[in-house]
């Protein structure tokens, strides 16, 4: 049987700690021998919680980490990452039986550069973001890491950012089998002269399409005290509209165009708890959910989710949309052309035009009321098929199944 060690800083906290867990247990479930090793998050079958080995080296190098962050807040828009911190997880893993390494989001510390490229194991790295191929950032809206900063104009950040490029350079000597949940990550890494030779499969994230599935949204409303006759567009993501990259503020825009048209329009909003918010239509906040049947019943209240991000890769907003049956609107970037391959699945408006976002909205609302007219549910709509066809856990784990495999054949 196949063993396989994912290698994530959390089970559970973050977009990709939960992908990460999901395909944990579809693997499992699908008799690959599977386990965890994280730093921290919810615990369950297979996790080991890996504990770095204290000492004065340690903390000398996290204190040096923290100053360059400091130095650098100003200069970068988003989310960071060194990669200089040893812990000691590199030569834990080399130790162990496991066939396949799994890495995922290994960052805030969990290994360092150098540690990732000391692993002996055949590695498959799932990528939830563009930090394998760039500098310190996560995203980048430029494209100077595709030849490792060298053109970028000279400044504080491209400096930090060819200098952490160049670390990788140096010790990554090894290909890694890299997996882009997403064909536009895939392609991003192909245009990269750090991982430009290495392979790269297109796997989406996997969903438990049993848990996330069509409930009744008259009943969801009544639960939250929402307006049946209402039209509801759902928006969430970690933090709520806080973070820019998810494009809450191209959201704000599309509603105010959407208010000279229509008044019925309700706004459903989870991920963050409530406060003030500057939209034209009444917002309702649910907060935070750790349990997936109160999301589900979340999502059941809207007729469109809206997923105006200026950057992604296959947001697990998205993927449990459609498998709640609900059609998804955003902007014609990153991963979401995936998950909007018809316009049963929602709409894509140009990158970032509020009007034809408004529009999109618009259309898809009018759609969900045509359906509902005619009689149509929402377990049977393209949606809901769109993810049971490309999403559901038994299909993702097949597709790694047999990576895997390939990999620990030539191994051998």
């Amino acid at each position: 049987m196949l063993k396989v060690n994912h290698i994530s800083f959390s089970s559970s906290e973050g977009g990709a700690a939960i992908s990460a867990h999901r395909l944990h247990m579809a693997l499992n479930a699908s008799g690959v021998n599977s386990t965890m090793t994280v730093a921290r998050g919810q615990e369950g079958p297979g996790i080991t919680t890996f504990k770095p080995a204290k000492g004065l080296g340690r903390m000398i190098q996290r204190e040096m980490a923290r100053g360059i962050r400091r130095r650098h807040e100003a200069d970068f828009s988003g989310l960071i990452s060194l990669g200089q911190v040893r812990s000691g997880l590199a030569q834990y893993l080399n130790q162990q039986s496991s066939q396949i390494l799994n890495l995922h989001w290994v960052n805030s510390d969990l290994m360092s550069i150098r540690e990732i490229g000391n692993l002996c194991h055949p590695v498959v790295w799932t990528m939830h973001d563009m930090w394998p191929f760039c500098g310190v950032e996560h995203y980048s809206e430029g494209d100077a890491w595709k030849n490792g900063y060298a053109t970028e104009q000279d400044s504080r950040a491209s400096r930090l950012n060819r200098r952490v490029w160049k670390r990788k350079q140096r010790f990554w000597t090894r290909p890694f089998h890299l997996v882009a949940p997403s064909r536009w990550l895939a392609d991003c890494a192909r245009q990269s002269t750090l991982t430009q030779d290495w392979p790269v499969s297109v796997i989406p994230n996997a969903i438990d399409t049993d848990v996330w599935r069509p409930t009744d949204r008259d009943a969801a409303r009544d639960r939250l005290g929402l307006p049946r006759d209402s039209a509801v567009i759902g928006f969430g993501a970690m933090g709520g509209d806080s973070d820019p990259r998810k494009g809450f503020r191209h959201l704000k825009e599309a509603l105010s165009i959407l208010k000279q048209e229509r008044s019925d329009i309700r706004v459903l909003i989870f991920g963050a708890d409530a406060h003030e918010v500057d939209l034209p239509f009444p917002a309702h906040f649910t907060g935070q959910h750790s349990v997936p049947e109160e999301l589900r019943s979340v999502y059941a209240c809207a007729d469109v989710f809206a997923l105006p991000s200026r950057q992604d890769n296959l947001p697990n907003t998205g993927v449990e949309a459609l498998s709640c049956g609900i059609p998804i609107v955003g902007f014609k970037i990153g991963g979401l052309p995936d998950l909007v391959p018809n316009p049963g699945c929602g709409r894509l408006a140009k990158p970032f035009d509020a009007r034809d976002l408004a529009d999109c909205l618009k259309g898809v609302i009018d759609d969900q009321r045509s359906c509902e007219a005619q009689g149509q549910k929402r377990d049977g709509n393209a949606a809901r098929k769109h993810a049971l066809q490309s999403y559901a856990m038994p299909i993702v784990a097949e597709q790694y199944r047999r990576l895997y495999e390939t990999l620990g054949l030539k191994a051998q």
